[in-house]
């Protein structure tokens, strides 16, 4: 099923976003990446596209829609942090797998730290006095593409 603009028009006004024509691009973009963008690639590729957009617009829509749940960010040390869409935003909580050579994301089901939130919780607060709201776990790898892209040594 291919993701239309009335979809992103849908969910920022479900997130209690307004619709502008540079978030409803953004999220066209995005959506249709097989790996997550920087915020400098999306800055191009949308003034490619013809629409005018800098990167302090870009990173303040970019920044609002990640917190509002319509894209993930995901970061690689020593690398920028790279967004793409959220494929499944009503599905269970799940983390992402991100391959380091292509940037190919993707979503994992499942959390191993879901079953064990609340003692974690406890033992945090004791510890640090931080009461947590939230996690984000995010896996690195190479995805099979990449490991069979690779010469053999």
């Amino acid at each position: 099923m291919s993701i239309t603009a009335s979809d992103h028009v849908s969910r920022l006004r479900g997130a209690s976003i307004k619709v502008t024509r540079i978030r409803i691009a953004i999220l066209e973009l995005v959506a249709a990446q097989r790996r997550h963008m920087t915020a400098d690639e999306i800055t191009a590729a949308l003034k490619q596209s013809g629409v005018p957009a800098d990167r302090v617009t870009v990173y303040r829509n970019l920044d609002r829609m990640i917190h509002e749940g319509l894209l993930v960010a995901t970061c690689q040390p020593g690398k920028a942090m790279r967004v793409g869409a959220c494929t499944r935003p009503d599905a269970a909580h799940h983390h992402h797998i991100v391959c380091e050579r292509c940037g190919r994301v993707e979503e994992t089901d499942g959390c191993p730290v879901q079953d064990a939130w609340d003692e974690l919780k406890r033992q945090v607060r004791a510890a640090t006095g931080f009461t947590m709201t939230g996690h984000i776990i995010q896996y690195l790898g190479i995805c099979s593409s990449c490991q069979s892209d690779r010469s053999p040594d």
